[in-house]
């Protein structure tokens, strides 16, 4: 693979990132959309979602780790923190 298409396959990942934690804003907001809590209860909403991100990242690294697959452990962990975090950064964005 060369250069060029390892850079173009790595925005490609990025792109998906920035798509699923929208995704994820947006399953929350509908979440409390459905309950009536109005802004802060989506924003309550977006908040447990990131958290449960959060606890899925351990959970995935030590399984990759159990099995004997370091890299992807960490491959995992790293690219789950950009969606969190981009997922945060929705939640930030949208409690302005």
């Amino acid at each position: 693979m060369g250069v060029e298409e390892a850079e173009r396959l790595r925005g490609e990942v990025i792109a998906l990132e920035t798509a699923l934690a929208a995704a994820f804003g947006e399953i929350a907001v509908l979440r409390a959309a459905v309950t009536g809590g109005g802004t802060a209860a989506a924003l309550r909403a977006m908040e447990e979602m990131a958290a449960q991100l959060e606890g899925t990242v351990l959970r995935g690294v030590v399984g990759a780790e159990q099995v004997g697959r370091e890299a992807a452990a960490a491959g995992f962990e790293q690219r789950m923190e950009l969606i969190i975090h981009a997922l945060r950064n929705a939640i930030a964005f949208r409690g302005v």
